[in-house]
């Protein structure tokens, strides 16, 4: 309870007189100064009275939307996870394609993504598991065969349109090596109201960070605290601005599998992630139930082998633990990447969590954003066809690979 209970507490702090306040803080401080709470998080690069007293004497910014604006956000995010739905990521960036593209002898070219992403939207049934799809700011302007919107095409399918609106990851200086921060955020309120224009409802930015330690009385070294800060801050402000130009946020703090750590670390990792991220969107004013968190689920590094059936019971409820510890109920549903594990291994674990969800009595919907979970299947299905040109042959053959994947994923 102590990972949460700073953001929740601070919330009724804001709406309590000075001298209330200043008595609730001294109480807290108190608690929080006992031998209990202080073993509870020695091993906690952020501790928790120093995340209390920031949360208690920071402004908390409150966005100019009015009831509509805000009953709007509340509507589409929880139109986002509804039952047996998910959210289809197809945001790769032009490299990331291109490996992917490489893999299947296809030429990556502007062309050739456009028929793939057309192959992809343009599946009738895609309503029937999907619920909305983060396209790349490229595809937001691409058109179909019928030289119609890609985004009309979401539309008139009743699935959402988002788009990934930060660029991309960067060095960050004041951490450890190797660590990055996204960039992105000059320029976003344009970006986001362009977005609006063509059609989108949401939007997503993505943060990585690394994991090191965390299985011995060293703590953990990775992430450090200037990373968990930065990408605390630029994922609030990014969320505050989405929400301001009337579009929902989802908040992505990915937690990489890349690694020979522990599940226990990689539990550890997402819940001091999650604590400071929740905080810091507190601070910067984010209206939760108008946006969506998409995350890891918590796994052993890959240099562990952490796939297979014999790790899911571990995984789902090292994964319900953490978000019991660090999401605010007030936010309607959690989505999850798939993060590098196998397309079975994120179908199988992703039900996993869920079961363990409904046990736990979670407040949350949880549900897929998946990527490459979702596609890989339909990728080669579209470009077995697709290089002896078939285009028509390789739009059917990549609309069932699709199907097939999103219904095992929505657990049809």
């Amino acid at each position: 309870y102590t990972h949460h209970c700073p953001i929740s507490i601070s919330r009724r702090l804001h709406q309590t007189s000075c001298t209330c306040r200043l008595l609730i803080t001294s109480l807290l401080k108190c608690i929080l100064h006992s031998p209990f709470i202080q073993l509870a998080h020695a091993r906690s690069p952020l501790s928790s009275l120093n995340l209390l007293s920031t949360l208690v004497s920071a402004p908390v910014m409150t966005l100019r939307m009015t009831n509509d604006h805000i009953t709007f956000l509340q509507r589409v995010a929880s139109e986002l996870v509804a039952s047996n739905k998910g959210i289809l990521a197809a945001d790769e960036s032009v490299g990331t394609i291109d490996k992917r593209f490489q893999a299947n002898a296809i030429e990556n070219n502007e062309e050739n993504r456009r028929q793939y992403r057309t192959a992809l939207l343009s599946n009738p049934a895609l309503a029937t598991y999907v619920s909305g799809v983060i396209l790349h700011e490229e595809t937001v302007q691409q058109l179909d065969n019928s030289n119609s919107k890609l985004v009309d095409v979401l539309i008139n399918n009743k699935v959402h349109p988002g788009c990934k609106v930060d660029k991309g990851l960067v060095p960050l200086t004041s951490g450890l090596p190797g660590e990055q921060v996204t960039s992105g955020l000059d320029g976003l309120p344009e970006r986001c109201r362009a977005a609006k224009k063509a059609g989108c409802t949401f939007t997503k930015w993505r943060a990585a960070l690394q994991v090191e330690g965390g299985d011995d009385d060293r703590g953990l070294v990775r992430p450090s605290a200037q990373c968990v800060d930065a990408m605390a801050n630029t994922l609030a402000r990014y969320a505050a601005i989405s929400q301001t130009e009337g579009l929902v946020p989802i908040v992505e703090p990915e937690v990489l599998m890349d690694g020979d750590h522990s599940a226990e670390a990689a539990a550890r990792a997402n819940e001091v992630v999650l604590s400071a991220l929740f905080a810091a969107m507190h601070v910067h004013g984010v209206v939760m139930e108008g946006a969506l968190l998409k995350c890891s689920m918590v796994t052993p590094g890959k240099s562990r082998g952490g796939g297979g059936v014999e790790h899911t019971d571990l995984v789902a409820s090292l994964t319900v633990r953490t978000l019991m510890r660090t999401v605010p109920p007030a936010m309607p549903g959690v989505v999850f990447l798939s993060g590098g594990q196998t397309d079975d291994d994120a179908a199988r674990n992703l039900q996993a969590v869920r079961k363990c969800a409904v046990d736990a009595r979670s407040p949350w919907k949880l549900t897929f954003s998946f990527g490459r979970a979702l596609h890989n299947a339909a990728l080669a299905a579209w470009a077995s066809k697709y290089l002896s040109g078939d285009v028509a042959g390789a739009i059917e053959a990549a609309h069932g690979a699709l199907s097939q994947r999103a219904a095992a994923c929505a657990g049809s």
